[in-house]
């Protein structure tokens, strides 16, 4: 049987532009997903000025009045603490997708070129030329 060298390079570049891209795009789409449900920047935003670990300013409604401001000020610094912890991990996040689509941009596109790469080094070598260091 003979070996057909241009059938081997068609479905190479079949797949490379169909199947190939098309799981790498997935699995795109997959990691960003998956960063984005990691920092739960939706989530953070909508309990930002919720309470921060609060341990004993709860239940305290009744009793003097020097242990309810003492209890409100408990549950200010506890929010307070909350919304910076909270903004911090929500900038950290934004920060961190912004350069995870920025690294599968620069991914996606070397994907599409790399085809194109091999074929312009091959003519490269071919015509005999070499990068000067």
């Amino acid at each position: 049987m003979k070996y057909n060298k241009a059938m081997f390079l068609v479905g190479l570049l079949t797949w490379w532009y169909g199947a190939g891209w098309q799981n790498r795009l997935h699995r795109t789409m997959t990691h960003i997903s998956d960063t984005v449900a990691f920092f739960s920047i939706g989530q953070l935003l909508s309990t930002l000025f919720s309470p921060f670990r609060q341990i004993s300013a709860n239940g305290v409604n009744s009793g003097p009045l020097e242990v309810r401001i003492r209890a409100a000020v408990d549950k200010l610094v506890s929010r307070a603490i909350g919304a910076v912890v909270r903004l911090l991990t929500v900038t950290a996040g934004i920060v961190i997708i912004a350069l995870a689509g920025l690294y599968h941009i620069v991914i996606l596109s070397l994907w599409f070129v790399m085809p194109l790469l091999i074929v312009a080094g091959c003519v490269m070598a071919a015509i005999g030329w070499t990068p000067k260091l």
